[in-house]
């Protein structure tokens, strides 16, 4: 592998650049491409001078390997798809011959079922009237994560002039820097106007800017969100998984249990592809196997 003068280092830098200018990935993907490729680095630099320059097919498996014993199925692959995409990228601005980690096969991924909490343990989280500030936001984030399937980053970093102006929908900013509509349930609609309230009663404007906010008007970050949320349903008996991610995974499972399209589904997640969005049928099948056991006499 001879990635033109640049060198490793510049090379990933450049490619790193690429992927935040031109493909718009979130700050989070290019930490994790980061990492991989300083690992990838600091392996090359063992072997000894100009290793680097000479990664091959063989060499990337090797590499691969040794770094498979420590990482899940699903990090290998992350790691797979940057190699590919790092050759594909010096291939096509850097004069590379072929990519080296085209051929090379991904892992077999690990069928792991998502958590999914109970559609009526959700319903009594939701029902307790808030007394607080905090308490009204918070109940505000469980809504909007399980009544309409958003990411941590999309509600944290959500404006109050993405809303739609008759409350029944919100415009968000997902992976990939893409927009994508979503609607918004009854319940999440009079649920905002209560904490607009709530935020005019602590002198706020909720005309523009963010919508989670500290009661001094600050914003608020994923770390909070996510601890408060977790607090929440730790605090209403949940003994399993209890982050907001949780609530997406059982927003998409609870639509697919209850007849809705999948495509409509993977919409409204703001999934690229479909293969991410069917890892809910998973839990739907679970549960449809479940029933037809109890259920039918020769089960």
């Amino acid at each position: 592998m001879e990635p033109s003068a640049l060198g490793i280092p510049q090379a990933i830098e450049a490619y790193l650049e690429h992927l935040r200018d031109v493909r718009g990935y979130s700050m989070h993907t290019l930490s994790a491409y980061g990492r991989d490729l300083a690992k990838l680095t600091a392996w090359t630099a063992k072997k000894g001078p100009g290793a680097a320059l000479d990664l091959d097919k063989k060499t990337l498996q090797m590499f691969l390997s040794s770094q498979a014993r420590n990482l899940a199925a699903s990090s290998q692959g992350r790691l797979l798809a940057c190699l590919k995409g790092f050759g594909r990228f010096l291939v096509q601005n850097h004069g590379l011959a072929r990519n080296p980690a085209q051929t090379i096969a991904f892992p077999k991924a690990e069928q792991k079922l998502v958590s999914v909490a109970g559609a009526e343990f959700l319903e009594e989280v939701l029902e307790e009237e808030p007394a607080t500030f905090t308490a009204a936001r918070t109940r505000l984030c469980v809504e909007m994560f399980y009544g309409s399937g958003l990411r941590l980053s999309e509600l944290t970093g959500l404006k109050w002039s993405q809303l739609a102006r008759d409350g029944a929908s919100v415009r968000v900013l997902g992976k990939g820097s893409r927009f994508r509509t979503v609607p918004l349930t009854e319940a999440a609609k009079g649920m905002l106007d209560e904490y607009r309230a709530v935020c005019r009663e602590h002198g706020l404007q909720t005309a523009s800017g963010a919508v989670l906010v500290s009661a001094k008007g600050k914003p608020v970050g994923n770390r909070i969100i996510q601890r408060s949320v977790t607090d929440r349903l730790h605090a209403m008996g949940r003994r399993g998984k209890s982050s907001p991610h949780v609530l997406r995974h059982s927003f998409a499972t609870h639509l697919l249990d209850n007849g809705a399209d999948l495509m409509a589904v993977k919409e409204m997640l703001g999934h690229s592809s479909l293969s991410t969005t069917q890892k809910y049928t998973h839990v739907s099948v679970r549960k449809l196997k479940e029933t037809y056991a109890k259920a039918h006499p020769r089960a």
